[in-house]
């Protein structure tokens, strides 16, 4: 009877790992689309299309570093690159009207919930050569869908 027990055990224990295994793969073998709308915690709304190993769009900023920078629609062009495989890694820039450049690297992550794509950026102002220390700033960024769906709990 004990030897029953822990056969039946040994197989209960083998359809969780099964379970959980299956589950995680499929996760993690999902494709992360980056082509669509997106936008990031600031309200910053990012348009992407990718085809081939090209990025193009638009990205429309919520933020400044004063009234100006970024021009009057901050709006910017957006020219970028796309690696291959199923969660890519990915470069975009936009210049802006008023000559400063923002880039980013980043990767699309699809998660069980929803896709999303954690970046890294660079912003670079126009400066001169004595105020040069001061033209670049570093940060991150992270874009959801902007349709709704559940990240982290949240809708």
């Amino acid at each position: 009877m004990e030897s029953t027990m822990w056969a039946v055990g040994a197989q209960g224990m083998m359809l969780v790992v099964f379970i959980v295994t299956s589950y995680s793969s499929d996760v993690q073998a999902a494709h992360c689309n980056v082509t669509g709308v997106w936008v990031n915690t600031l309200g910053s709304v990012l348009k992407l299309f990718a085809e081939g190993s090209q990025l193009k769009g638009s990205l429309h900023s919520s933020v400044a570093l004063y009234p100006g920078a970024a021009g009057e629609r901050m709006t910017g062009k957006l020219i970028g690159l796309i690696g291959q495989g199923d969660q890519p890694t990915f470069t975009m820039s936009v210049s802006w009207k008023e000559g400063s450049i923002t880039a980013w690297v980043g990767q699309c992550f699809q998660t069980s919930d929803c896709p999303v794509l954690k970046t890294i950026w660079l912003l670079r102002s126009k400066a001169t050569l004595e105020d040069n220390w001061k033209a670049t700033r570093i940060g991150e960024d992270v874009f959801y869908p902007q349709k709704k769906c559940a990240i982290d709990g949240v809708v």
